[in-house]
């Protein structure tokens, strides 16, 4: 299914709950989509990386390298833009890299992966220290850090998710960027893959995520005012909610379960949430994709 025909089934749902997103409206003020982030974003880094050591990662039936059965929800809006979306160490300006933290390096799969922070710091140097202010900059993160999280404390990682995300803000609007399109952190404890681990650790993920998104709005708060600056804030978390509350409402029919196990593909990938234990499908990516441009043009 096209993100076309899927975007005429998510558009059609979501304003019911959420606002309504302009038909038609496919024009935008940005001559590029600079994104840092991890595997919720990443267009091929990763799948790039892997390929210089031969091996395919993520393997099929994963699409092209992409955490997902279809393009990710950075390319639809991409596309729909008219703008290109192609992986950093391929020449294009996603940074976001499959793997990565928020806050720290680690190693995947033998392959090093440069936190978010890093990303930043990576496009700055290339970019002489500035930030293009007529581009849109993606800032996401944070989901592997709740993941890969060995003090389940809530409070402590939430802000310190929170401090990263709008420290990378600063840095950017600092070095001259003007606008920023940050997600809320989609309910970690939601993931199949953190059902799997317990009710303990999925409770102490879905109370990160959450205190983490309401320190970030209070953070943002100052700077949302601030003259020429303009933040769009994603309210992924909130609508997952919504979703999970009355899901065929929303044209899904399993929110619970992976697609992708070791036992094969499920029989009806097309309105299945999650992919796999922790990544959405494409009908999932299409649908975050709508919420995205619903939060810029409604902003």
């Amino acid at each position: 299914m096209k993100f076309r025909q899927i975007a005429r089934l998510a558009a059609a749902l979501v304003p019911i709950a959420f606002g309504s997103v302009a038909a038609g409206a496919a024009t935008t003020p940005y001559d590029k989509i600079v994104v840092f982030g991890d595997s919720y974003n990443d267009v091929g880094n990763i799948h790039a990386a892997a390929g210089a050591y031969h091996i395919d990662y993520p393997p099929p039936p994963y699409y092209e390298g992409r955490f997902s059965n279809g393009p990710l929800w950075i390319e639809h809006v991409a596309s729909d833009w008219g703008l290109p979306m192609e992986p950093s160490l391929l020449g294009g300006t996603d940074f976001a890299t499959g793997g990565a933290y928020l806050l720290q390096p680690v190693v995947d799969q033998g392959l090093p992966i440069p936190s978010v922070e890093q990303q930043v710091a990576l496009y700055l140097a290339l970019n002489g220290g500035h930030a293009d202010p007529n581009a849109l900059y993606v800032i996401e993160g944070g989901g592997n850090d709740i993941l890969g999280a060995t003090d389940f404390a809530p409070g402590q990682l939430a802000c310190a998710i929170a401090q990263g995300l709008y420290g990378i803000e600063k840095t950017l609007r600092l070095a001259g960027g003007k606008s920023f399109l940050i997600p809320e952190l989609i309910d970690v404890g939601h993931f199949p893959g953190a059902a799997a681990a317990g009710p303990a650790f999925s409770a102490f993920a879905t109370a990160t995520s959450l205190k983490a998104d309401e320190e970030l709005a209070n953070l943002l708060i100052p700077d949302e005012k601030l003259p020429g600056i303009n933040i769009f804030v994603v309210q992924t978390y909130h609508t997952l909610v919504a979703v999970a509350n009355t899901p065929r409402h929303f044209g899904f029919t399993d929110i619970v379960s992976p697609c992708l196990t070791h036992a094969g593909e499920c029989a009806d990938p097309a309105h299945t949430l999650y992919w796999d234990g922790e990544h959405l499908t494409e009908f999932g990516q299409a649908f975050f994709a709508v919420l995205v441009e619903g939060a810029v043009y409604n902003h």
